[in-house]
């Protein structure tokens, strides 16, 4: 089931926020359409694969698009009726606190690129992390914009915390048996950090691309 439904794992994390919605008698209606959200992101991900297949690399970026970016955007349109631009804002893509964002978003990336390099000795081509680096924006605009910064306002920052570094780290199943599961737990850690400080996603995001890219870089330089 996992070959097919690899992110599977993360709907574990949604006990989470829903135990605490309904302990609390607030913001259920918010919590179960964010866990409805993650289902269809999970029922749907083999539509990846099979756009992967039809187009590659093309294909991939797309699905991944489609699951982590659009049906976000759809479960908060259906619940705030905000408009697109607000969404986006509310996710933390914005100009406010970019700067530090960014300079945060760089130092982690240095320490999660290190670790990367202690733990991995994978080589993995350099064209493909290059478009990997802006594809990971799909992936920061889901645990970073939509499970931690929207989840905070309807939840607790302790609940979006754990569900959005959880999250992450349980969607990437291939590395529990491995030690780059520590280099997924630093980034789930850090890059949640940087977006709980500034509200903005765009500097995990430069964090998140440079430890995809960086480290094949870096092989290729020096081996």
């Amino acid at each position: 089931m996992l070959e097919q439904f690899p992110v599977a794992p993360m709907l574990l994390v949604l006990l989470i926020p829903l135990a605490y919605s309904f302990w609390k008698r607030k913001e259920r209606k918010a919590v179960i359409v964010v866990c409805i959200a993650c289902v269809f992101t999970v029922a749907f991900y083999p539509l990846v694969n099979i756009l992967a297949n039809l187009v590659p690399t093309v294909g991939y970026f797309l699905g991944k698009i489609i699951l982590f970016i659009f049906i976000p955007i759809l479960a908060v349109f259906f619940l705030e009726k905000w408009s697109l631009k607000n969404i986006f804002i509310d996710f933390g893509v914005r100009r406010k606190a970019l700067g530090k964002s960014v300079s945060l978003g760089i130092a982690a990336a240095i320490v999660t690129i290190a670790i990367t390099l202690l733990v991995s000795v994978t080589q993995w081509d350099l064209a493909f992390r290059s478009i990997m680096f802006f594809e990971s924006f799909t992936e920061e605009f889901f645990f970073r914009g939509f499970l931690l910064l929207y989840l905070m306002k309807k939840t607790t920052p302790k609940i979006a915390y754990s569900t959005s570094v959880l999250g992450f780290v349980l969607i990437h199943p291939q590395h529990f048996n491995s030690l780059f599961l520590i280099s997924t737990i630093a980034q789930g850690l850090l890059l949640a950090w940087v977006a709980g400080k500034t509200k903005n996603i765009i500097g995990p995001w430069i964090a998140h691309g440079a430890n995809r890219f960086f480290p094949s870089l870096l092989r290729m330089i020096f081996q």
